[in-house]
């Protein structure tokens, strides 16, 4: 007997399309809509002069205060390890600008990486060190591929937790462990499952990861929304950020009141001192409400239905003749992809009838999340194969 997970609230696009397109983008709770929409609107009024700021400081404030808090529950952390970013972006510039580096060091990566990853990696090798890039087979890159690239002079493993292309999940903890057995640290960037997950980052060994709120956290389009970061509690304090803000420090009055260059600046401890700028308030209130949302389903239980509509996916269309690029390990995968001829024309047509996917890397990428049931799954598997056929 298969459990339905139910829903507390409305998912209004999910509810009008057949959206498996999460991995790019996804879909708001009614709540979340409104507050944008209220927030919106009172700005809109007060900049036209039709009514007084409706928000005040605080919220703002708190909103961020909550949305860290909440950010920590959601990934299995604690408050004093997460800090607010504009993007995950920026988060993974942070920590892999602080790691030390020097030439003759390595980092290990993998054909795998998300073009941002991959740019980070490149930067590594401006200041000396050498890339490993391991190869992956039909979109997974196994731990033992790790084993035998990682040594002593492995300074980072930079992966994407999962594989943005087909949702491979990495033994993000086996590798961890091989990074430290070797002193190196293990950086993620985790934008494509930090919200579709159990993470559990505790018990991970990861040491920096970062996510942007846009996808799986429910935090709005890319261009409205925030991120956040996440480092270990022993390397909070153990390096200093490249990029500073004048939040990241302390400081006594010097010479003329309010020239600030003659104040003795001292760097804060803790997790504060990493935010480099701060996100609109609204990102915030949005991030803070919709992981509100996620937190009453429960991760757990969140993770569960995301499996049981990626495997619904999967065993439906291996049953139909299709080849998959995602393992068939229900542990190793939170999203799937499926080749099929002529790509390109089939996304296309699936899409101009509201089928939502992605054309990556040689197949459609199909994301569900929790909000999207087994019924459009097999809604979804028909329609592909009407097209597929139609050629």
């Amino acid at each position: 007997m298969v459990i339905k997970l139910k829903l507390k609230e409305s998912f209004p696009l999910a509810e009008k399309l057949v959206y498996f397109d999460n991995a790019v983008m996804g879909c708001l709770p009614q709540s979340t809509l409104d507050l944008m929409k209220s927030y919106n609107s009172a700005l809109v009024d007060h900049m036209s002069g039709k009514s007084q700021w409706a928000f005040n400081v605080e919220e703002g404030t708190n909103a961020k205060k909550n949305a860290l808090g909440l950010f920590s529950k959601v990934i299995g952390a604690e408050v004093s390890e997460v800090s607010s970013v504009p993007n995950a972006s920026t988060g993974m510039n942070v920590a892999m600008s602080m790691i030390p580096i020097k030439k003759g060091d390595n980092v290990v990566s993998t054909d795998l990486a998300f073009p941002m990853g991959a740019a980070l990696v490149r930067k590594a090798e401006e200041r000396g060190a050498k890339a490993r890039w391991l190869a992956s087979e039909n979109g997974v890159v196994g731990t033992k591929a790790f084993e035998k690239a990682i040594d002593d002079d492995t300074a980072i493993v930079y992966i994407d937790q999962p594989s943005w292309f087909n949702g491979y999940l990495f033994d993000v903890k086996a590798i961890a462990e091989l990074a430290h057995d070797h002193g190196a640290y293990l950086v993620v960037d985790a934008t494509q499952s930090m919200g579709s997950i159990e993470w559990q980052i505790d018990r991970t060994g990861v040491d920096f990861a970062a996510t942007s709120t846009y996808k799986w956290l429910l935090g709005g389009m890319p261009s409205h929304c925030t991120g956040f970061m996440y480092i270990k509690e022993e390397h909070v304090d153990r390096y200093d950020p490249v990029y500073v803000s004048g939040g990241a420090y302390s400081y006594e009055q010097g010479g003329v009141e309010g020239l600030y260059k003659e104040h003795k600046f001292e760097l804060n401890k803790g997790i504060g001192k990493y935010t480099v700028s701060r996100s609109p308030d609204i990102t915030m209130m949005t991030a803070e409400n919709s992981m509100k949302v996620l937190l009453d389903h429960g991760m757990k239980e969140i993770e569960t239905q995301n499996r049981k509509l990626t495997t619904r996916l999967i065993d439906g269309l291996l049953g139909r003749g299709y080849e998959v690029q995602t393992p068939l390990d229900e542990e190793r995968r939170c999203y799937m992809n499926v080749k099929t001829p002529e790509l390109k024309t089939v996304v296309e047509k699936l899409n101009a009838e509201n089928y939502w996917c992605a054309q990556r890397v040689g197949g459609i990428r199909v994301s569900p999340h929790f909000y999207n049931t087994l019924e459009q799954a097999d809604r979804f598997m028909d329609k592909l194969d009407e097209v597929v056929k139609s050629l």
